[in-house]
């Protein structure tokens, strides 16, 4: 068995930072321009196993001769990652001001909190695609490989540390066997839990294995250059064979690691492949790889949200060019300085200004997400009333007691009108699921959608609200315009902008006025006119529209273009010939005969692309005739 007194000894090796440079310049090309390659993000798989070899290799060495110490070791790393990270974060913080929307502002102050705490890869596995991630998340969204490296840093050594002073020599099968599970983990998790399986240290582990073991096996006293080749060609072919689609990180992800393996045990100075990498340009790039990676992606992300359409690719070639540039000021001017002690030399100083150094930008993005801290943009999103409304993230609403005048029911779209609808009738319910819609056993996604279960729950809750608070007035609201899908199915079967689709809704709403009691009055709102129906610009709203340098956006739009104006006609004959039903268009208080508006009376009707601020809803709300709501009339009606 491998005794760990012989492990690689870890001399300064040109190849090595040249194979840094492989796995950089993939990045950054992939992110810059994904269609010329889109495996490019491999290269992070890259960076993983020349980490866990490096700091093996530095953690075995020092417990091999005698004087590991964990404080020691953290503080490398402190001077290692925190200046230079730091530096990045206070500098995006500020241009992410200057430049995102209030909504947005708030999506990257959790990335800023996060990042500055070692923990994004934790927040981006609960809900962002690092594929198709949101303009907030973006800047910060690369932060998430920082993440599962500290995260190595904290646990990894002291495994160590622990297996040596147990048994030594059982280092390398206890290394092997955590890589192989890992492996197993990975493969297991990608399809079932993408997210998981993408971010998290615990499926990430075996690429770091792998780099551990290349450390902890002595290399071979005579390299093969045909080796080192097969390497370099592996991990050209994981570049070309991965993609965005692909499971990750499972099997395909063997090919960039393996090759990088080969590389780091055969290409060695007498072999063209370790002569190539070990070009003076080369290895330079990868000395300066950090910085470049902690630079490239806000250049990139906040010079897209400039430009709509995306930038051209001679700016994205440009800002490469800048990224590059930024990483060598990083690494001669921040990250040398501190390694070398030339600046903060003694350990107390430089926990001190760690601390400082990550701490304001945590405590800013705190502030930012806890709406303290708006955005330059903010306070004219405040005087037009553009925030995101406080109660938006919440689907259900069941006062505890008290008479109940209405019973709000639908998506996202009948959660918008909840604080309009309490001030015009009096104390509701809310009874609704983002993303859902839900009748009688018809919804409008599948089986395997994430929220499946919450929104197949829904009816059952409007039926025992109804029952159990002896109210009869269901307001739903609803974004209508959906493919359908039978409940419980995972086919497809029609849109409810096709007359096969509109039918199978109004038949489902029929069966949906049966399950309730039978006094019941279902008050129908119909499809909202929505900011992203005028076009792409408008995706993520009128106030995301305007920040593009290379964008016109007018107060409103063509009327003939408001979504679900087919469906919205389809529900107002509908509810004209069936008992209990009556209708509200909310295109008659947000459009005119011509045109919809963005901006009516000097306040946004939209907060984002689709959902509508609290002076929209109002306005929605003040057009519903009292007689609709039979209980909070008779109220009004009594007023002096």
């Amino acid at each position: 068995m491998t005794r760990l007194a012989s492990p690689a000894r870890l001399d300064h090796r040109p190849e090595i930072d040249g194979l840094r440079a492989v796995a950089i310049a993939s990045v950054v090309i992939g992110h810059a321009l994904p269609a010329w390659l889109p495996g490019g993000f491999a290269g992070v798989d890259i960076f993983f196993v020349i980490s866990g070899y490096l700091i093996t290799a530095i953690i075995a060495g020092e417990l091999a001769a005698g004087r590991f110490g964990l404080r020691q070791f953290w503080q490398r790393r402190i001077r290692r990652i925190v200046p230079a990270l730091a530096v990045m974060l206070w500098v995006t913080a500020i241009a992410a001001w200057a430049i995102l929307t209030p909504n947005e502002f708030v999506q990257f102050s959790k990335s800023l909190v996060a990042a500055a705490l070692f923990g994004p890869n934790l927040l981006f596995a609960r809900d962002v695609d690092y594929f198709a991630t949101a303009a907030g998340y973006a800047p910060l969204i690369h932060t998430w490989t920082l993440g599962v490296e500290e995260q190595f840093y904290l646990v990894f050594p002291v495994l160590m540390l622990a297996l040596f002073r147990w048994r030594r020599r059982a280092v390398v099968v206890a290394v092997a066997a955590i890589t192989l599970a890992s492996f197993a983990l990975a493969v297991w998790h990608a399809p079932r839990w993408p997210l998981g399986a993408f971010y998290l240290l615990p499926t990430r582990m075996w690429e770091l294995g792998l780099g551990a073991l290349c450390a902890l096996v002595p290399l071979p006293r005579h390299p093969h250059g045909l080796i080192a080749a097969l390497g370099l060609a592996l991990i050209a072919a994981g570049f070309g064979l991965i993609g965005p689609g692909t499971p990750a990180a499972g099997a395909w992800f063997l090919l960039p690691t393996l090759g990088a393996v080969l590389v780091i045990r055969h290409a060695h100075r007498g072999t063209l492949a370790g002569r190539m990498l070990g070009l003076r340009g080369v290895a330079g790039l990868g000395l300066v790889s950090f910085g470049t990676y902690l630079w490239h992606q806000p250049l990139l992300a906040l010079g897209d949200y400039l430009w709509f359409g995306g930038l051209p690719v001679a700016a994205r070639g440009a800002l490469i060019v800048v990224a590059v540039g930024l990483g060598a000021a990083s690494y001669r001017w921040i990250e040398q300085p501190v390694r070398r002690r030339k600046v903060l030399k003694r350990g107390a100083p430089l926990m001190l200004a760690a601390i400082f150094a990550l701490a304001v930008p945590a405590a800013l993005g705190a502030a930012g997400f806890a709406g303290w801290l708006l955005p330059a943009s903010g306070p004219a999103a405040v005087r037009m009333d553009g925030l995101k409304p406080p109660l938006a993230n919440i689907p259900v609403i069941i006062p505890p007691r008290g008479k109940l005048e209405f019973v709000l029911y639908g998506d996202s779209h009948a959660a918008q009108y909840y604080p309009a609808l309490a001030e015009r009738f009096g104390p509701g319910a809310l009874i609704s699921q983002s993303g859902c819609l839900a009748a009688d056993n018809l919804r409008n996604n599948p089986p395997d959608w994430k929220y499946s279960a919450d929104c197949d729950a829904l009816p059952g809750q409007l039926a025992d609200v109804l029952q159990d608070r002896g109210v009869r007035t269901v307001i739903w609201a609803q974004r209508w315009e959906r493919t359908l899908y039978r409940e419980g199915s995972g086919e497809a079967i029609g849109s409810t902008t096709e007359a096969r689709g509109a039918a199978l809704l109004l038949a489902a709403l029929r069966r949906m006025k049966t399950r309730l009691p039978q006094d019941t009055r279902i008050v129908l709102v119909g499809n909202s006119p929505t900011a992203w129906a005028a076009g792409e610009q408008y995706a993520e709203g009128w106030l995301r529209c305007r920040a593009p340098l290379n964008t016109d956006c007018p107060m409103g739009y063509p009327a003939a273009l408001a979504e679900g104006r087919a469906i919205s006609a389809q529900l107002k004959a509908f509810a004209a010939a069936t008992p209990g039903f009556a209708y509200i268009d909310p295109a008659t208080s947000l459009c005119g005969p011509a045109q919809c508006w963005f901006v009516q009376d000097g306040t946004l009707n939209y907060w984002d692309g689709s959902h509508m601020t609290l002076s929209a809803a109002r306005r929605v709300a003040e057009s519903i005739d009292p007689a609709l709501v039979p209980q909070a009339s008779r109220m009004q009606a009594t007023l002096p």
